[in-house]
């Protein structure tokens, strides 16, 4: 379902800081937050070139999606952390959710909202075609807001970490 977070978890080979140090370099150190400018002027610096983004931290992992030629700074991302692994000293796990950032949810929530009112409005007015419509548009406006095929990126990329590591072995 588009709403609800998807959990992941992935056991590594790697010990946690090494897991830690390879993300960190995977990825464009980017911390975003709930200013909408400064994620867009990031998605300008980065215009030209398909890449991970986010940080890696000891309790914190954000890994997000960016790419080329998009402007797609709401996409899914994953948030999670590091643990230590159960089977062994040198493994670790990768668990968290995919999800999209809240200011994402928000903006489609508010959407939604005006087109049901718009809704109201013009069932009120004697338009009952008008309010279907109105109700159409909120209903495809959020699953288009809400959908994109970025968390296949991360989990793959993830997933190869699991798959790097176990080759090492």
């Amino acid at each position: 379902m588009i709403l609800l977070p998807k959990k992941f978890s992935a056991e590594v080979g790697m010990e946690p800081k090494r897991l830690l140090r390879r993300l960190s370099g995977d990825m464009v150190e980017h911390r975003g937050s709930v200013n909408v400018l400064s994620q867009s002027r990031f998605m300008r610096e980065h215009r030209e070139e398909s890449v991970f983004y986010g940080f890696a931290e000891k309790d914190s992992l954000r890994i997000s999606y960016h790419c080329a030629r998009k402007r797609d700074g709401g996409s899914t991302g994953f948030y999670g952390r590091v643990t230590d692994g159960g089977n062994g000293p040198k493994t670790s796990v990768i668990e968290g959710t995919f999800r999209k950032p809240l200011y994402a949810y928000i903006f489609s929530g508010v959407f939604v909202l005006l087109c049901l009112l718009c809704a109201l409005g013009a069932y009120a007015a004697g338009s009952g075609m008008g309010a279907a419509v109105f109700i159409a548009t909120g209903a495809l406006g959020a699953v288009l807001m809400l959908y994109d095929d970025h968390e296949k990126m991360i989990r793959n990329y993830l997933e190869g970490l699991c798959e790097e590591s176990q080759k090492k072995k």
